[in-house]
């Protein structure tokens, strides 16, 4: 499954990006899933700390094939095992 948390830029750094995760990952506890994955655009360090504290594992980088704000951006995955 894939994953996406958001938090207001004038939120970050209070914790709420992992207490999001927390709650989806135990809505989640029960079913039969068996990875979750999270394609952050870069860069976007404080994204890829929060996903590596969450359990999250970085797989790759796929090159601009994401797209906002008129351009193309580079999107890197996280994996996690549930």
């Amino acid at each position: 499954m894939e994953t996406t948390v958001y938090v207001a830029p004038h939120a970050g750094r209070r914790g709420i990006g992992t207490l999001l995760y927390e709650a989806l990952f135990e809505a989640l506890s029960g079913e039969d899933l068996h990875r979750a994955y999270a394609g952050i655009s870069q860069p976007n360090e404080a994204s890829g700390r929060l996903h590596e504290r969450c359990g999250f594992q970085y797989v790759g980088t796929y090159r601009e094939v994401g797209r906002k704000f008129d351009r193309y951006w580079d999107v890197a995955w996280y994996e996690k095992p549930l």
